[in-house]
């Protein structure tokens, strides 16, 4: 089958270009040797089948400016294995996009020309004369308009022309700059998009627009995503968890096995089922401002402030979204070209407060400064955000002084964004979380399911009780956490931080549970009442709807929390109160949920976006640094009544702090080049 490449800037409409030629017929993958995601389709081209290959976006072909992503586009271009290269061009851009075509000629492989975007170029007065354009260049033109599939004909007859006759030409022939002047006029005018920035990149307005969309993105997404994730607990846990319970108790099955399959797979199922709300609306909020073209703009105008910790302006995307969940933030970090980048924002990303973390913080809070827990919250998010900026800091001076590349952000033209390729995109960025992430979740929540049902007389089903394993090694282990404020027999609160390996709202229901823990019942062996389930399920949705409103209002939702918190689960205060040495115990206690290792969900989308490798350093360093701080802030309240005890502490954690920090750093930069892949956003 002959192999074509599919080539362009970013921003150029090339992936929904690739989606129109090639539908539903796609594939993905990795390229050989590196963890970067590949993605091909077939194309018919006069009734005989191509493979069209979606190289990465680039500017150029050489890496020195886009590392991986260009080392890969130029390695394919020059393994031999295409037969053509189809080059994207936005026609609103046309002078800048052209300069990639000397690089793509001197390969010696035929290039034929889609001449993208044609709608917009009118729209914003500008005109290409595609006659011009291929008289000037020697190559096949064709003028499309991706998001419609006008032109589409005509670029299949060119690419079949091509491949059966066509004449090479020499590079050093064609002057761009003369081509583009002949060939791509404008208005005098100024264009829609030059009257928009006018507006949205002023000096002093730039800054309050876009805190204000990201203010937008992250309250609309969170919000309307939050309204049907009770739709989908409890589908799931009807259909996974009780009927899997049920079905395998009629035929008589044993305990463990139940345990395994329900509550280890089923949880797992239902765990990630639930990511699918508030991750699908991030990724369609984030396609909308994508295909719109405001999403580089964004980029442009906090770019200052993060090339301070050695980041672009992009990276502030991903760890805007990591304040609603932690897993899309991670996983938008492919948008990000340079390697370092990316691999410093998923490092980093982890410290952003999500809103799991905000449901035990005003559990927790509640409970011991009930009129100082908006404080103790703002407190907390301040926290993570300064852990995230000296963690990158270091990572810039220590790990990637030498591997910062320039940064490039071009601006495409405004347009409206289009349905059907915002859902596209949405989807396939959905599907890749669900598929490849969950597969992760689903076996970490199995495993952390039976050690939570097995208990130590060898019996099952004795999930938040104190006769499970996870409980006694809660027990076991709560004497290495009585540093930082947890009491000598605070033993649930060790096991919430092993639940919140789960999800990290669990830790709320865990504490609740242990620290007034209900009678015990048997699980149901009753036939699940679905069609009863699928009820609630439906007026879940409507319920939540009714609260949308107050949820837009309260972004971190603290007012309702607070008043949930309040009303719902006072019983369970007087024991934790009992159990925590003070409220700074406490206070320390929810510094370590702030730092200490991610749920299983974000751990599994660290692993597959940047290797085992990163994502045990990053983990590490999570865990020791959360350890430090934590018990740090609670020795420092014993300086007064324990001064040598408090103060030999402070020195001898941060000594070993300091050696850790350059051991780490010392087998990160040995095994930086050899062991850590490195992912991208397919174009």
């Amino acid at each position: 089958m002959k192999e074509i490449a599919l080539i362009g800037s970013p921003n150029c409409g090339k992936t929904t270009l690739f989606n129109r030629l090639t539908g539903a017929r796609q594939r993905t993958g990795n390229w050989p040797g590196v963890t970067v995601e590949r993605k091909d389709g077939k194309l018919d081209i006069n009734g005989e089948k191509a493979l069209l290959i979606d190289l990465p976006g680039v500017y150029t072909l050489h890496d020195d400016i886009q590392g991986l992503e260009a080392r890969i586009a130029f390695d394919y271009i020059n393994s031999g294995k295409p037969e053509l290269v189809l080059l994207v061009i936005d026609a609103t851009r046309l002078p800048q996009q052209l300069e990639l075509l000397p690089e793509l000629l001197s390969t010696g492989i035929p290039v034929v020309l889609a001449v993208n975007m044609l709608d917009s170029a009118e729209a914003e007065g500008m005109h290409v004369d595609l006659v011009g354009l291929e008289q000037k260049t020697g190559l096949p033109v064709a003028g499309v308009i991706g998001s419609t599939g006008v032109g589409l004909p005509e670029l299949k007859q060119k690419i079949s022309q091509a491949l059966q006759h066509y004449n090479l030409v020499n590079p050093s022939r064609l002057n761009i700059a003369e081509i583009a002047d002949a060939c791509y006029h404008t208005t005098e005018q100024k264009s829609r998009t030059e009257k928009i920035d006018r507006w949205l990149l002023h000096p002093k307005l730039a800054l309050p627009v876009f805190l204000l969309v990201m203010y937008l993105l992250f309250t609309i997404a969170v919000n309307f995503g939050a309204v049907f994730i009770d739709f989908f607990d409890i589908v799931l846990g009807s259909l996974f968890i009780d009927g899997s319970r049920w079905l395998l108790g009629s035929i008589g099955t044993p305990e463990w096995l139940q345990a395994v399959i329900a509550d280890g797979v089923g949880g797992g199922i239902q765990l990630v089922g639930t990511f699918i709300p508030v991750i699908g609306c991030l990724y369609l909020c984030m396609s909308i401002l994508e295909d719109s073209g405001y999403l580089s703009r964004a980029a442009f105008v906090i770019d200052r402030l993060m090339a301070k910790i050695g980041l672009p302006g992009q990276a502030f995307i991903p760890l805007i979204i990591g304040f609603g969940c932690n897993v899309p933030s991670v996983m938008a970090s492919r948008a990000l070209g340079q390697a370092s980048a990316r691999l410093t924002t998923i490092f980093i990303a982890p410290f952003m407060s999500c809103g799991a973390r905000l449901s035990v913080y005003v559990f927790v809070g509640t409970a011991f400064f009930p009129s100082q827990s908006q404080n103790a919250i703002f407190a907390l998010y301040i926290l993570g955000i300064l852990v995230a900026i000296f963690s990158a800091w270091i990572l810039r001076h220590k790990l990637f002084s030498g591997l910062v590349g320039a940064n490039i952000t071009e601006m495409p033209a405004y347009h409206r964004p289009l349905l059907r390729n915002v859902l596209t995109q949405t989807w396939l960025r959905l599907y890749s979380f669900i598929w490849r992430a969950g597969r992760r979740i689903v076996a970490v929540v199995l495993l952390l399911s039976v050690l939570s049902s097995f208990g130590t007389d060898g019996s099952w089903g004795n999930q938040d009780t104190e006769k499970s394993a996870l409980s006694a090694t809660g027990k076991w282990l709560t004497p290495v956490f009585t540093p930082m404020g947890i009491g000598e027999q605070n033993w649930p609160a060790t096991v919430g931080l092993f639940t919140g390996l789960f999800a990290k709202e669990v830790v709320v229901g865990t504490l609740d549970t242990l620290y007034s823990p209900p009678e015990t019942e048997e699980p149901s062996t009753e036939r699940p009442d679905f069609l009863g389930d699928i009820k609630a399920a439906f007026t879940s949705i409507i319920e939540n709807s009714a609260g949308l409103v107050d949820a837009l209002t309260d972004p971190l939702g603290i007012g309702s929390a607070q008043q949930d918190a309040t009303s719902s689960q006072p019983h369970s205060y007087a024991a934790m109160q009992q159990l925590f040495p003070s409220s700074w115990g406490a206070f320390c206690y929810l510094v370590f949920i702030l730092l200490y290792a991610p749920c299983v969900a974000t751990i599994g989308v660290m692993q597959r976006e940047a290797g085992h490798v990163w994502m045990g350093f990053s983990i590490i360093w999570s865990l020791l640094l959360s350890y430090w701080l934590a018990s740090a802030l609670w020795h420092l309240c014993l300086l007064a009544s324990a001064p040598v005890v408090a103060s030999s502490w402070l020195a001898l954690s941060s000594l070993v702090l300091y050696a850790s920090y350059r051991f780490i750093i010392h087998y990160m930069k040995k095994g930086m080049s050899e062991h850590i892949p490195v992912v991208n956003l397919p174009g």
